[in-house]
């Protein structure tokens, strides 16, 4: 006789198309909608049918839902190499950046000087070249404004400003 599964959580405790609308993860989106109908007592051959799924495959998305909840209409983290900087370390590694940044006075740091950083004081030992997937993962821009020198002399550069013909 086949095993039971505990049903921790029910298909009536959430609104899952309401749920799906807001839903920016298009594979969790679609989950939802098919907990959607599952809730409104469709049978899981046609909700397979409606979205193109292997009707194994709708019932693996049910019984996961009776056994996690609404988290399950969520990848798990995947296969493959993990990153070297710790989800914990992110924004300390963020706020140390700029804190060079700013020490620095002027000029820009390089991806040489933020891998320098991150081995440091993250032992995250990290390439040059590696430093730039790494800013776009964690949600900085490369792109920064001109830089000045740190001996340039604001006052001398407005009046340079105002005495030069401009077009």
């Amino acid at each position: 006789m086949p095993k039971k599964t505990p049903r921790n959580h029910k298909l009536t405790d959430h609104d899952f198309l309401q749920l799906s609308k807001t839903e920016g993860n298009a594979r969790a989106r679609i989950r939802l909608l098919m907990l959607h109908q599952l809730s409104q007592c469709h049978p899981i051959a046609t909700v397979a049918e409606n979205f193109g799924y292997n009707p194994r495959s709708v019932y693996t998305i049910r019984r996961k839902y009776w056994l996690h909840g609404i988290t399950s209409v969520y990848d798990s983290a995947g296969r493959g190499r993990k990153s070297l900087l710790a989800e914990q370390d992110i924004e300390p590694f963020k706020q140390a950046i700029v804190e060079a940044q700013q020490q620095r006075g002027g000029g820009r740091l390089t991806a040489k000087d933020i891998a320098q950083i991150a081995k440091e004081q993250f032992n995250a030992n990290y390439t040059p070249k590696a430093i730039y997937p790494l800013m776009k993962r964690i949600g900085m821009s490369w792109v920064s404004a001109r830089s000045q020198h740190p001996k340039a002399d604001p006052k001398v550069m407005e009046a340079y400003k105002k005495t030069s013909l401009s077009m």
